[in-house]
């Protein structure tokens, strides 16, 4: 199974912030609408199950 540490719209929390847990990180990708381009983002653990828009990371 595909972990969300392997996407690319995988970004960890670097340590120091204000947010930071060992294995956090946020999923944030690009969206479009009628309205223009936007960037949706939500909190994930490095080990949670990937989600349907996972894209690997190169």
């Amino acid at each position: 199974m595909a972990r969300c540490a392997d996407c690319s719209y995988f970004f960890s929390i670097p340590a120091g912030d204000y947010d930071y847990e060992k294995g956090k990180g946020d999923c944030v990708h690009e969206e479009q609408d009628q309205k223009g381009k936007f960037w949706l983002s939500r909190p994930v653990l490095e080990e949670s199950d990937a989600c349907a828009k996972m894209k690997a990371r190169k």
